[in-house]
């Protein structure tokens, strides 16, 4: 609970419009339990379900998966501690103003093209998602075709896009308010599918004379084979994949504007809340509950979707489960690529470009090929866009140590920054030569193109002459300013009020989630886990309506009252991406 009203804080802050083209004040930096709230809420999503799946599909072996997603989660984690978090607290701005004052205005809206064009790409997959859970009360079959299969499924993707748009269109406020609810129930759900399945192996398991949950796992879910017997990706794949997963958050430096606000450079480390809750635990037990499902099925897992498995498994809160974590990605996803076009057409309002944007992300949501080729879809935009984070990152890094100024363009009076878009395209071609001649793994094609524009990016701007010129003793403070950073021992920001965890919604929200765990783990010392699994579907319906009643009353007091000394202030957060 905590940790989501820290993620609604944090992105509220930032989303009110402040600070866009202004470098954070100290007075306005936050602590930590923000950024770890942030992370911990944000990575337990609709995807979640698709890549677990996807993972089990693409026939990784345990021991390669486990050891893989530890290795590139911890790379993911460094990535955003060591690259992102130390430019966004020195700088203090905006991914977008900072590209407009590295290489112009042409260069950032470029960026903005593309970065709401795979947000867009993002939100329609979810819809599709979210439809899937919708299509199990019909008799809608199974889409897992690159095309609709069926003008009914159209006609409910068509529906829910539209209730996505009406959503997003209300504002961030009511984004955050839903996703503060729903994260903490998403996280549990994903956890106690894990639990509850595993007895159900076991149980298949011994049928078949196989006593070791080692054995039963390399049997039933991560076989090291594909579905059609050919050797599965290796714990290197796995791990590149975990690591690229979030690259345009953290090499691509969206997540910049969200760390700006960091009183620390060290809170990019919080990112681990979201890799091993969402990228590690979620993960796994999606692929276990996607295997079961398939197993009690006898069916193959590429022949069902979202909605299927999660009913199979976690019943009608399965259904809601899919159809919430689907809308918790779709919609701020949604309003994302709205606002990245707004900044480009930027004559029309956010709802115009909003709604204009939602019409074409409910289109894309009738095919189900982006969410069915999910991991190589979002492997290409990952592609397009890590040359402008590794940009970003030569700016910062390598250029002073060159004698060459951030922000050098802006010195030269240059309209454009040659060299920016050179380094960015001679990134793709690396990444297209590389990808026809089958020289790597779609999945770690992000490592050489990454690494091209990083080290390409200073050679072209030294022989650019972006070094004539510069005298500058301190690159950084000539081209940021001055550190601004708050005293650890100044008290919190103005009109913040800690959150209220006496108050007893939160207590029994607290205790709901605790019960759907229990009754999960109760399957563990039955005989009958699979009949159990029938009587867990009926029995966490309560605890989950008590939790979301318990949940929405607590988020509306879960500030305590102001002292009568207190002033009402703008928000603390405005929003990030």
């Amino acid at each position: 609970m905590t940790s989501t009203s820290s993620t609604r804080k944090v992105t509220e802050t930032a989303e009110s419009g402040e600070y866009e083209r202004q470098r954070i004040p100290a007075d306005k930096q936050l602590n930590g339990t923000y950024f770890l709230g942030a992370y911990a809420g944000e990575h337990v999503a609709g995807t979640e379900f698709v890549i677990g799946a996807s993972l089990v599909a693409l026939g990784v072996s345990t021991s390669d998966l486990i050891w893989g997603l530890l290795l590139g989660n911890l790379l993911a984690v460094l990535s955003w501690a060591w690259v992102c978090s130390p430019i966004a607290t020195r700088s203090r701005m905006t991914i977008y103003w900072y590209l407009e004052r590295l290489a112009g205005k042409h260069f950032s809206t470029a960026y903005n093209l593309l970065n709401g064009l795979i947000f867009a790409v993002v939100s329609g997959a979810m819809v599709t998602v979210s439809a899937s859970a919708f299509r199990v009360m019909t008799d809608i079959p199974p889409q897992t075709a690159w095309y609709p299969q069926s003008v009914s499924f159209v006609m409910l993707a068509l529906f829910v896009g539209a209730i996505t748009v009406w959503m997003t269109i209300k504002g961030f406020k009511l984004i955050a308010n839903f996703s503060t609810v729903c994260s903490p129930w998403m996280a549990t759900m994903f956890l106690a599918s894990g639990i509850v399945t595993v007895p159900v192996l076991l149980h298949t398991g011994q049928l078949d004379g196989i006593t070791s949950l080692n054995g039963v796992l390399d049997t039933f879910v991560w076989t090291g084979t594909t579905p059609d017997g050919s050797a599965g990706i290796s714990v290197w794949v796995i791990a590149a994949w975990a690591w690229g997963a979030n690259l345009p958050m953290h090499l691509g430096m969206s997540d910049m504007s969200i760390l700006r606000f960091a009183r620390k450079s060290s809170y990019g480390y919080f990112s681990a809340a979201g890799m091993y809750i969402g990228h590690f635990m979620a993960w796994i037990c999606a692929g276990l509950m996607g295997a079961t499902a398939a197993l009690l099925a006898k069916s193959s897992l590429i022949e069902m979707d979202p909605g299927g498995v999660a009913f199979r498994i976690l019943g009608a809160m399965g259904l809601i489960a899919v159809v919430v974590a689907g809308w918790t990605t779709s919609i701020p996803s949604l309003y994302r690529a709205g606002l990245a076009f707004q900044a480009v057409f930027d004559r029309f309002s956010r709802v115009q470009v909003t709604v204009a944007t939602g019409a074409v992300t409910t289109v894309i949501a009738c095919f189900p090929f982006v969410f069915t080729q999910w991991l190589n879809v979002l492997s290409y935009f990952i592609m397009l866009i890590a040359p402008v984070g590794a940009i970003i990152a030569a700016e910062h890094f390598l250029l002073p140590r060159l004698g060459i100024r951030p922000f050098w363009r802006e010195q030269h009076g240059l309209a454009i920054n040659l060299p920016a878009f050179a380094s960015w395209g001679l990134g793709v071609v690396v990444g297209i030569m590389l990808l026809s001649l089958h020289a790597i793994h779609l999945f770690a094609l992000f490592i050489p193109v990454w690494l091209v524009s990083f080290l390409g990016y200073p050679l072209l701007c030294h022989l650019a002459g972006a070094a004539k010129g510069n005298d500058a003793r301190e690159p950084y403070e000539d081209a940021y300013g001055p550190v601004l950073k708050r005293d650890s021992t100044e008290t919190p920001p103005t009109g913040y009020q800690p959150v209220n965890r006496r108050n007893p919604w939160y207590a029994i929200a607290a205790v709901c989630l605790i019960a759907i765990l229990g009754i999960a783990g109760w399957g563990a010392v039955t005989d009958s886990p699979v009949e159990h699994l029938d009587i867990f579907q009926s029995l966490i319906i309560i605890p989950t309506l008590l939790y979301f009643i318990a949940a929405i009353v607590w988020m509306k007091s879960r500030r305590k009252p102001r002292s009568r000394t207190g002033h009402a202030t703008s928000s603390l957060v405005s929003r990030a991406d």
